[in-house]
């Protein structure tokens, strides 16, 4: 088989703009550069196909050779000759000839040690979203007859494969980690130990393909390639292409486990007919606090919940789920514990709820609730909230979907996740029914990071109810580079002079970005001072590196162009390692070095011990990177000075170590926070997860409280659309009901002119009462605008007086130069700052000049508005 290409892709063709698309089954657009023919059919249709690839595998566009007679399943076979090898292996570039057409080179990603520039080879590749990645390679010579024979060295050659499956397809819902494959060679170094299971053979994937059938009765159901959970389980993705339908099949020992992604039983009667158009928030958790995020959403006949987090310590960790009667679904933002934590609780209460999140949420999750299972059974003092069983069952019907794309959740509910920029997997939540809409943002940061981009404003969509956090609502954030940059340089700084760094950092995106920073950092090329990561940081780094093409391209380009391992690597400058075992510690502060270790906040894992031991030395350092909490280690190390004492671990330590605090908080700040507000342009603002400080600032800001209803509710608070909240005034209200700006009519009769305000503005809007109470209105040019100003009875009264004064020609207060806005101001009078007869006089009067053509009858301390 030499020079052939053997590519089939199933979609349907669509035009934009002229240009001509294949749309496959996972929803991405391929350019077409040619078509078979000038007839464009319509519907799904799989086709034979010729990929114009970028030299690291990323299909360009697609030549449409010929359509098949039948929807087939999805191939990428090339045979050619090797013209490029990338360097450390990390693709290789085909040359295939076709006679009577154009020559292709076509990259895919990932190579064969065995593979040499000249050498004739055949590659099976997978497409994972845009990219091809090696699956397979083989010699030609070893399998053709027809070719010339095959060398001694091209003869000992054994096919390149990771396993080829019978039932494999690529679709997006899978989120596959073809990717990895481009990391085997450093993973078998680095990780020479690592437990993994053998993969199935092909007798136990057509079994468990067949009880997928069984027990769904759909029988066309395609296997993604499977994924090793735990010591000893398999799992796979499964998608039906005639149903459109997803699955999950799980293997451990000989059982078969399936999870058919399917609407959940909706009782007809659960809900009264008249209340389908209702949409009414609940807050359970993170009310005026943060912590324990969970919120009950009533919307037509659905009663769903957004997110069920804990709280990180204290009696009572779980959100108000007794508010709760009987949840149709449940929708998770990210991974953090305040937001994912009792997930598991709540399933095990509501098996018969839909739990859906992002694919990089539920990858991450499998850390963070283990973890936090592992805490419950470590601290005496912490309740049982779940048990293996319980997490064992919620992640495995934990069903995904992808990032901005519309799904329909439950009959006529869609839903939306928007890549909210906070941590890998983190979403805003779009939900949409009939015409009410809410947008839950989760948390989120509208900058770029190394390990998300950030939250696109352009792709908020607005929305009747807008639940937002406010983390950051009363402060600014710095430039997020400059504080990098400070960091980089403070580290390099102790470690030159022979210290210790310690960054305590949050397990899951900040101790990420810090090390891609290190791994990065100009400074820190030529230094091959250590840098260690320990605690559960470990965990969750595996986690980033298993799923890279969720991850920002600079990151992925570290493996698929420089062939660089973007994590763990001991050969690198300088080198990073995993601490393995609590008896490595002393070892890695033995010398200079950098910790990256769980938790951020000192509040336990192993960053607690290094803080213990290098907070009483005088070359340490220890860098605070985000937000700590009030009562937290980590807070009370900020405001401490050298020489203060401080209990940590149970012991006194008296602190000599340097310590600095950086800002590089996955939160956006007031700035981001105005941004969305304003985007979104809700009817209802409901702030939560914040201090009450930063709540109030938000609602304080800009323009918010003359726009929105906005709410800072307490647990279990009512918030339902178009009711507005209790406090507001009939001012307020008309601030936010009534139109801020109207036209009027200018109307001339005789010698005068009137002003026509429209009528539906003189009957609804109370602000005209207001302006009109007196029937006289006072009227200032404030440059080329006419400011209306009303006037109360004893406004008129008091001018009334003021201008009897001036006119008696007398001298008394209205003449006086000390009078102001009815008030004295002369220091020296017994009448000082305080309200005085126009026509009385003190003993400290002077005279002033006043022109009765230039009356101030401005003086009055009355309300202007502005039309």
């Amino acid at each position: 088989m030499t020079n052939t290409i053997q590519c089939t892709l199933t979609g349907n063709i669509e035009s934009v703009a002229q240009v001509n698309y294949l749309l496959s089954q996972d929803g991405l657009r391929f350019k077409i550069k040619t078509l078979p023919t000038d007839d464009i059919p319509t519907g799904i249709h799989s086709w034979q196909v010729a990929p114009n690839t970028s030299s690291d595998g990323v299909i360009g566009s697609l030549y449409l050779e010929a359509m098949t007679e039948t929807v087939q399943e999805e191939q990428w076979l090339i045979a050619g000759r090797v013209v490029q090898l990338g360097k450390r292996g990390q693709f290789v570039q085909l040359k295939v000839s076709r006679p009577g057409q154009k020559t292709l080179k076509i990259s895919v990603l990932g190579s064969s040690k065995h593979m040499k520039i000249g050498e004739l080879w055949e590659v099976v590749a997978k497409r994972q979203r845009d990219t091809l990645i090696l699956h397979r390679a083989l010699p030609q010579g070893e399998h053709n007859s027809n070719s010339r024979p095959a060398s001694k060295k091209n003869r000992s050659h054994k096919p390149v494969e990771s396993r080829k499956y019978k039932h494999e397809s690529t679709f997006q819902q899978t989120q596959t980690t073809l990717l990895q494959q481009a990391l085997t060679r450093l993973s078998d170094d680095l990780n020479p130990s690592k437990s993994t299971l053998a993969a199935p053979p092909t007798e136990t994937i057509d079994r468990v393909l067949a009880t997928l059938k069984q027990k769904t009765g759909v029988n066309d159901w395609q296997l993604d390639l499977p994924k090793q959970r735990g010591r000893t389980r398999w799992e796979w993705e499964a998608f039906s292409p005639s149903t459109q339908q997803q699955a999950r099949v799980s293997l451990k020992g000989n059982y078969i486990h399936v999870y058919y992604y399917q609407f959940p039983d909706i009782p007809s009667a659960s809900v009264d007919s008249q209340s389908y158009d209702r949409l009414i928030v609940t807050p359970l958790g993170a009310a005026r606090s943060i912590g324990a995020s969970c919120f009950q959403i009533m919307i037509g006949p659905y009663e769903l919940v957004l997110d069920c987090g804990t709280r990180p310590k204290g009696y009572d960790p779980l959100p108000a789920l007794d508010y709760l009667d009987n949840p149709n679904l449940l929708l998770i933002s990210h991974s953090h514990q305040d937001h994912l934590g009792a997930v598991p609780v709540f399933h095990s209460r509501y098996p018969g709820a839909r739990m859906i999140s992002t694919h990089g949420t539920r990858e991450i999750a499998h850390v963070m609730l283990r973890d936090g299972l592992k805490i419950q059974q470590l601290n005496e003092d912490s309740p049982e909230l779940f048990d293996e069983a319980d997490l064992e069952q919620t992640l495995f019907q934990l069903e995904t979907q992808p990032v901005g794309k519309d799904f329909e959740a439950l009959p006529g509910l869609m839903v939306r996740f928007i890549n909210a920029g906070h941590i890998l997997g983190a979403a805003c939540i779009y939900l949409r029914y009939k015409d009410m809409s809410l947008l839950y943002t989760g948390d989120f940061h509208t900058t770029n990071s190394r390990t998300t981009n950030g939250l696109n404003l352009a792709e908020l969509p607005e929305a009747d109810i807008l639940i937002t956090e406010s983390t950051y609502g009363s402060s600014v954030h710095p430039a997020r580079r400059n504080q990098e940059t400070a960091l980089m340089e403070s580290i390099a700084e102790v470690v030159q002079a022979g210290g210790n760094v310690l960054i305590p950092s949050f397990a899951l995106g900040r101790a990420q970005e810090i090390l891609l920073a290190i791994r990065t950092s100009k400074l820190f090329n030529k230094l091959t001072v250590p840098i260690f990561v320990d605690g559960l940081v470990r965990a969750v780094t595996e986690v980033f590196r298993e799923n890279l093409d969720l991850l920002p391209i600079p990151v992925q380009n570290l493996v698929k162009i420089n062939g660089q391992e973007p994590f763990f690597d001991k050969t690198s400058t300088p080198p990073i390692i995993s601490i393995e075992h609590f008896r490595e510690r002393p070892i890695a502060i033995a010398k200079p070095s950098v910790i990256v270790a769980s938790s951020g906040m000192l509040t336990g894992g192993p960053s607690v011990y290094y803080a213990s031991v290098l907070l009483e030395r005088e070359n340490a350092a220890i860098f605070i990177s985000g937000y700590t909490d009030e009562e937290s280690p980590g807070r009370l190390l900020q405001s401490i000075k050298t020489g203060d004492t401080i209990e940590l671990d149970g012991k006194p330590i008296t602190v000599k170590a340097q310590i600095q605090r950086f800002n590089l908080s996955a939160h956006t700040d007031k700035v981001g926070l105005g941004q969305v507000i304003n985007k979104v342009k809700p009817k209802h603002l409901v702030l939560i997860h914040g201090e009450l400080e930063a709540l109030h600032q938000v609602a304080r800001s800009g323009d918010n409280q003359s726009l929105f209803y906005i709410h800072i509710p307490a647990v279990g608070d009512k918030i339902e659309l178009g009711v507005a909240p209790e406090q507001l005034s009939r001012q307020q209200l008309a601030k936010i009901q009534q139109p801020q700006e109207f036209d009027v009519m200018v109307e001339t009769f005789g010698t005068d002119a009137w002003l026509r305000v429209p009528e539906e503005v003189v009957e609804k809007d109370p602000r005209w009462q207001t302006l009109s109470i007196s029937g006289i209105i006072k009227a200032r040019w404030d440059g080329v605008n006419l400011k209306l100003a009303p006037m109360q009875p004893e406004m008129i009264l008091q001018e009334e007086e003021i201008e009897a004064g001036l006119k008696s020609g007398k001298d008394c207060c209205a003449v006086c130069q000390f009078f102001s806005g009815r008030f004295c101001e002369s220091p020296d009078s017994p009448l000082f700052e305080r309200r005085v007869d126009p026509l009385a006089i003190c003993d400290q009067f002077q005279s002033k000049v006043q022109d009765m053509s230039t009356l101030d009858t401005d003086l009055l301390l009355a309300e202007e508005v502005d039309y």
